[in-house]
Parts: structure tokens; sequence; C-alpha cells
């Protein structure tokens, strides 16, 4: 039996440009992941809660969707009931519409001269505790922080201002 060496992925190979490592999720990592890697894995994890069976799981992916114009000629509740329509393309066209862009084709370019760090909001959202102040929009979070102090994250066409470790840390 001849066996087969599978060549190692090389930059151009990956679709983010970077082959992931183990630690590649570590913000203090050499190899932390890009920003098209993190809008993939964000685009999967919306695409897998809008199957979940569960609404508290799933309607928050499907609303975000709908809000971008994903079926738009169906209604909120008919795009839940009719979930099993969604397919990956439209989580990176709703991420792209959410970004400003027109479509996933003229988002990507843009997020390849993107710093990780700028969308930090798919990967750390989950490590910022409770509570945080949420507004309807960026502008809304920005004049809060710089009155009460704070870090100011976009979440979609929302944001949220993370209260700095040093008031987490007092008040815990």
């Amino acid at each position: 039996m001849r066996t087969q060496s599978i060549p190692p992925v090389t930059t151009s190979d990956h679709p983010s440009g970077t082959p992931s490592s183990p630690d590649a999720g570590t913000p203090t990592s050499p190899n932390a992941i890009s920003a098209v890697e993190q809008a993939l894995r964000q685009a999967r994890t919306l695409h897998l809660a809008s199957k979940d069976a569960t609404l508290l799981a799933a309607m928050p992916a499907v609303r975000r969707a709908h809000a971008a114009g994903v079926f738009a000629e169906l209604t909120l509740s008919a795009l839940y009931r009719q979930r099993h329509l969604l397919q990956r393309k439209h989580f990176l066209r709703m991420l792209a519409v959410e970004a400003g862009f027109a479509n996933w084709e003229s988002y990507l370019p843009a997020l390849r001269n993107h710093p990780p760090q700028a969308l930090e909001h798919y990967t750390s959202w989950r490590e910022f505790g409770y509570p945080n102040a949420w507004f309807s929009t960026h502008a809304q979070a920005i004049a809060f922080a710089e009155e009460r102090g704070g870090k100011v994250v976009r979440y979609g066409h929302q944001a949220m201002v993370v209260r700095p470790e040093s008031d987490a840390n007092a008040q815990s």
C-alpha cells in the first residue's frame, strides 16, 4: 500500500490568507486569526444558530438576516418557519450589509485589509460579562462611553459599552 503525503496548507491556499493554528484565537498570539477568518466563523456560528430547534437560539440569527434584507419578500415569522432556506452565503451577505457593503464579494477585499482587532466583537462579546449598556446605534454608544467611560463594541447595527476592567472588578 502506498501512502500519499498531504501537502501543507500554504498562505495562498487558505481562504483568509493565513493558515489557522491551535492558538489562532488568542488575541496575544502571533497567529491571531485574520478578519476574514473571524467573519467566516461568525457566519458559520449564525448559520448553525438559525438551524437550532429552539426559538431562543434561532431567532436572533434569523432576525439579523431578515434585517439585512435576506429573503426580504418574507415576513420575519415566515422566514423563521422557513429557516431551512438559509445558507451560509446569506449570513456572509448579512455581515457585509451590516458593515455597510452591498454584498460579500465587495466586503471581502476590505476584510483582507482589516486588522484582526477590527472584528473583535465576533469573538470576544461572550467575555465581556454583565451588565453592559446596549445602544441602538454606534453613535449613541460613543456618546455614552465619552461621558461615563468604557469601551464601545459594535454588534451588527447596534453597539454596547463594556465597563472598564477596574469598575467591573470593584463591583464583583
